[in-house]
């Protein structure tokens, strides 16, 4: 329901976010796993995301160098933090929580494919073969 006085429908995405959120940086698959882990495991260091991620049997090893500049190219990006510690090694811890970056992709996603049409983002979901955009 609409409190602000106007005749204007509220959107129902945009309801729970007043402000226009920033865009949302895209990250790939690799970078996505790398962010599922810390957000499930806290800060972490390259080391231990490396060794966590290379047991997944699904997917093949990758090299400590790997993890390092993606977990490096995170940071750029402002979704990981990136601080020494002691043991000459670097801790990385996520700058934004997972639930607040799906909130914010998925309403990006609303607002460039589905022009904040909620109508046309139903019908997608529900017969995407036959969606209008």
């Amino acid at each position: 329901m609409n409190t602000d006085n106007t005749d204007e429908p509220m959107d129902p995405i945009e309801a729970h976010s007043p402000q226009q959120p920033k865009p949302v940086e895209q990250v790939g698959p690799l970078q996505l796993r790398v962010m599922h882990y810390i957000w499930k495991h806290g800060p972490s260091t390259v080391q231990s995301v490396m060794n966590a991620l290379n047991a997944d049997p699904s997917s093949r090893p990758l090299a400590y160098t790997t993890f390092l500049t993606v977990m490096r190219n995170l940071a750029r990006r402002n979704l990981l933090e990136q601080k020494k510690t002691a043991q000459r090694s670097h801790m990385f811890s996520p700058t934004v929580g997972e639930d607040e970056y799906k909130s914010a992709f998925i309403r990006q996603v609303f607002r460039d494919y589905f022009n904040n049409d909620a109508a046309q983002l139903w019908r997608y979901l529900d017969h995407p073969e036959h969606a209008k955009t």
